[in-house]
């Protein structure tokens, strides 16, 4: 695949997401079935003559979440190619039956409805889009239907009593733990002001920061909010972070916003560290931005800019790069994605299918609580990643704080 780059490359591979995502809606199954027989080795050639497992994918690929939602798509994709390749699970191929939410929470309940009842998915991966997650989380627990959580910050998804749903995901109180021991220790400071996008995403962050800030006898200088896709001029909400004396910036908008937030703070003259997680890693952020973006930083799960040392990671990487011709573009995305999907595969296979539906969820759903094992990951290694406690597979221990140098997100010396 040729190698593109900035909106070329978006708008490219957008449309490439969209026929994925047509070709899905136009077959019963999923609509990929075919074309993975036709790609499987031949050491799987049995496989194709039985049914495919059908996994179900949730995500945005339309909107102004599209690129972190490609990335989401493009790790498990990869991950689906390489079961494939091994000959599926139990001699079935795994083929994805990809919805695209279009950021829209009652067309997610639908889609969650759909893959249940209509289309018989086994389980299904996603959840980009917070406030889409926030609202097909309890239908996903009313159909008892396993969902791998691998973008969506908000607690709630999983957590307070969502026992379907588990997350390879930043869960936005275990970031706002892991930003605030960086904060204190890097830039000596508890004077934060929260900049927020006013959806689930946003609203997510500055609460998980706001409580653990209370736990210290704390709470943020300020907290202002605005519209991702609307707000341009930021300039009112910034001031009033100045204003109240902040030192640091927890942003949580989504791209091209926090690129806007920067420009206020250039116009305004004034300069403080920034800390964010995947909206800071978009570039939009640092196209929208520029220099501006220079030295801010980006909580992820992984970093691609650098010589991989985990096993799994250069495998991932060397196939991701083969397949779509670049690296990942939002790090954290494309792991977990991945992470998530190899999750869900292994227990599958762990569990065995019965060809019952409803018994072969709950089997998966027990296995990953109790029986998932040892799995050695893109972002680390879990002994078991899930008990009937803790959906939760990232920990503060799965952070990687990267920064923003020369147009490229490295990896911080500041850890």
């Amino acid at each position: 695949m040729k190698k593109l780059s900035g909106k070329k490359w978006t708008l490219g591979l957008l449309v490439v997401v969209m026929m994925w995502v047509l070709a899905a809606c136009g077959g019963g199954n999923g609509g990929g079935k075919n074309a993975e027989a036709a790609n499987a080795p031949a050491s799987s050639a049995g496989a194709a003559s039985k049914e495919p497992i059908l996994i179900g994918m949730s995500t945005e690929a339309t909107g102004d979440n599209a690129m972190n939602s490609v990335n989401l798509y493009q790790g498990v994709q990869v991950a689906v190619d390489q079961v494939n390749a091994k000959g599926g699970i139990d001699g079935r191929l795994v083929e994805l039956v990809v919805r695209d939410t279009e950021q829209n929470p009652t067309r997610g309940i639908s889609i969650i409805r759909d893959f249940s009842q209509k289309e018989k998915v086994l389980a299904a991966i996603g959840g980009f889009h917070s406030t889409v997650m926030l609202a097909q989380s309890p239908i996903i627990m009313e159909e008892k239907f396993p969902f791998m959580v691998a973008t969506s910050n908000v607690p709630a998804s999983v957590e307070s009593g969502m026992p379907w749903t588990f997350g390879v995901r930043m869960n936005a109180n275990i970031t706002a733990q892991y930003a605030l021991k960086f904060i204190k220790e890097h830039f000596q400071t508890t004077k934060i002001a929260v900049l927020h996008e006013n959806g689930g995403y946003g609203k997510g962050a500055a609460a998980a920061m706001t409580k653990v800030l209370e736990a210290e006898g704390l709470k943020p200088v300020a907290v202002e909010s605005f519209d991702n896709a609307k707000d341009k001029d930021m300039t009112a909400q910034v001031n009033r972070a100045k204003q109240a004396g902040a030192e640091v910036i927890y942003l949580f908008g989504q791209g091209a916003a926090n690129g806007y937030v920067l420009q206020a703070m250039d116009k305004l003259g004034w300069k403080v560290p920034i800390v964010g997680e995947n909206g800071m890693a978009n570039k939009g952020a640092q196209e929208v931005g520029k220099e501006l973006a220079e030295g801010t930083y980006a909580i992820q799960t992984a970093n691609f800019n650098v010589d991989q040392t985990r096993e799994t990671a250069k495998v991932f990487l060397a196939d991701f790069t083969a397949k779509f011709g670049h690296i990942p573009t939002t790090f954290a995305s494309a792991a977990q994605g991945y992470d998530g999907a190899m999750m869900l595969f292994q227990a599958i296979e762990k569990a065995g299918l019965s060809g019952d539906l409803a018994k072969d969820r709950e089997a998966i759903k027990n296995t990953l609580e109790t029986n998932l094992g040892t799995y050695s990951g893109v972002i680390k290694d879990w002994e078991q990643a899930f008990t009937p406690e803790n959906h939760d597979a990232v920990d503060v221990n799965s952070y990687l704080m990267c920064v923003w140098k020369d147009g490229k997100l490295v990896i911080s010396d500041k850890q």
